[in-house]
Order: structure tokens, then sequence, then C-alpha cells
């Protein structure tokens, strides 16, 4: 990785005598893609909005390509660049025309050139003149990105990208997110509470629950944390003595009709399939899932909660 594109020291926010975002530091380098996940309430947007400066921080620090963001905000928001699932844009406005505004803002080249540009990347050509009041959760969602990527930017934050995106659109935008990363050393920042999407794109995360940030590693890293692996099986006979041989191995098991989960080490599968044969049980179907980066955060939310 190249130069630190972000830096953000001890950042405090307080709404009161709470405290949203609790002494945050973290860095991203030029090209990386680093998730910021946690539950509902954890920090996670207010930290992204004060990076923005859509919210002014408390205390701390925000530097962006090198500078201080409160004295050269100008300067850094015109190389920077946000999307969220979340946000509308004008209703009266055609689908082209609010594009066209940021081009114009942006100051960019051929400004129309690149709205046909972007329209085409996310496949919205054809609501080109639709009013944005008119567009579906996942039109709106779709023109957002294109807001996001419409001036180039060195550096965008992403918020829930692909919540309400069909699968092949929200495939289409992580393939784009890739190639942004890849061709242009763009370096993104992403919240999505989809983890098999933040595993596939990410190559750090950094997970944040009541305002603080309580791990940080690749997914990877995140997901061998959880050091219990699930081993399914479809029971052809035997599903008592299945159940029996866990509770008295203190191994957890889920049942559902003919299909047990059984969570055991991962050194400890073997010995685990050796007892079942040992006691009889028949099964016809095997799988085993290694710990996921969703085990983790479901882990962590249990044990903060």
């Amino acid at each position: 990785m190249g130069k630190t594109i972000l830096l953000v020291k001890n950042l405090v926010k307080r709404f009161g005598k709470v405290k949203a975002v609790n002494n945050v530091s973290f860095s991203v380098k030029e090209g990386e893609i680093v998730g910021v996940l946690g539950p509902n309430g954890a920090g996670k947007t207010t930290t992204l909005s004060m990076i923005l400066g859509n919210i002014t921080p408390s205390s701390g620090s925000i530097q962006v390509f090198d500078m201080d963001f409160e004295k050269h905000r100008e300067e850094v928001l015109q190389k920077m660049n946000y999307s969220s699932a979340y946000v509308r844009a004008p209703w009266r406005l055609k689908v082209w025309e609010h594009l066209f505004v940021f081009a114009l803002l942006y100051q960019i080249d051929k400004p129309r050139k690149r709205v046909d540009q972007m329209l085409k990347v996310f496949k919205l050509e054809k609501y080109n003149n639709t009013f944005c009041g008119d567009l579906s959760a996942g039109n709106m969602a779709r023109l957002n990105l294109s807001k996001a990527f419409i001036n180039e930017p060195k550096f965008v934050l992403l918020d829930e990208p692909t919540s309400s995106l069909d699968p092949d659109i929200a495939d289409r935008v992580r393939n784009f997110i890739k190639e942004s990363r890849d061709k242009f050393k763009t370096t993104i920042l992403i919240t999505s509470h989809n983890m098999a999407e933040i595993e596939e794109l990410c190559d750090r995360v950094i997970f944040m629950n009541r305002g603080k940030i309580i791990a940080r590693d690749t997914p990877e890293g995140l997901a061998k944390k959880i050091k219990k692996t699930k081993v399914r099986l479809m029971i052809s006979d035997g599903r008592k003595r299945t159940i029996s041989y866990c509770k008295r191995n203190n191994l957890p098991i889920h049942v559902n009709d003919r299909y047990v989960s059984i969570e055991v080490g991962e050194s400890e599968i073997a010995y685990l399939l050796n007892g079942l044969a040992a006691a009889g049980v028949e099964y016809s179907e095997i799988s085993i899932d290694k710990p996921s980066l969703e085990d983790f955060f479901i882990e962590e939310v249990r044990n903060e909660s």
C-alpha cells in the first residue's frame, strides 16, 4: 500500500452526555478498501459524517491527503465523494440533471459526457429522463453511486452501497469498486451489513461498538478469532444418539428435523465423527463450515450486549 490518505486521531463526538464516538483513531492507505463494521448505534455513521465534514468533532483531528480537514475543507472535498443508500435526491430533478449538477460542482471537463458514462456504468440509461422522486429504492441507490464516482474521486466513503440492489446489480457494483481500486488506486471506506460483501471487498476491517474500536484486522483474521467450526449433518439414523453424544461431551447442537448443526473446534472434527460412528449414527450429508466474518460479528455483539 502507498501513502496515507486518511488519518483519524483521538476522534470524539458528544451529543449531550452521550459519547457517540469515543477516542477513535485509525488510518487508511492509498488504494485500500477498509470496512467499518458494528451494530446499529456503534458510531459508524457518526464517524463517517465527521470525516465528510457534516458533523463537527467534539475533539480530535482528521487529516485527508496530508491536509487538516478543517483548514482545507474545500480542497479536500474536491477529491472526495460519498454515497449512502439512505440519501434521497431532489425529487423534481431528472436523473441526468441531478448528475449534471454534481459534474458542474466538481468542475468536470465535458460534464454531460461524464454523466452519460456513469449512467451506463450503473445501468441507468433508461431512467435518464425520470424524475428522481419517481425512482425505486434500488435505482436511487444506483443514482447515489453514480454521483459518488462522477468526479473520479481519490477517496470515497460508501454507506451500505448495495442495500436495496438486485443481486446482479450489486455484483456489478462490487466489481466496479474493485476495478476503481485496481486501476486508479481509489481509497474506499465502506460500511455494510452484508458480511460476505465485506469479506469480498475489504483489505482490512475496523469493528466498532458503543463508540469505540474494539477490533481491527483482515476479514480472515477476525473470522479466525472464532474458534468453533460448524459441522452440519443430515441424520439418516440415530438423531437421539447424536443429541445424547453432544450433551455428554458438552458440544453445542442445533436440531432442525433430521438436520443437526454441531459446534466443535476444528482439530476435534475427526474425534466427533469417530464418536458418532461408534454410537451407530448414520448420516447422508455432511458440510463443514469454518468461522466467517458474520460469526465474528454475531459473537462480538452478543458479548457486548
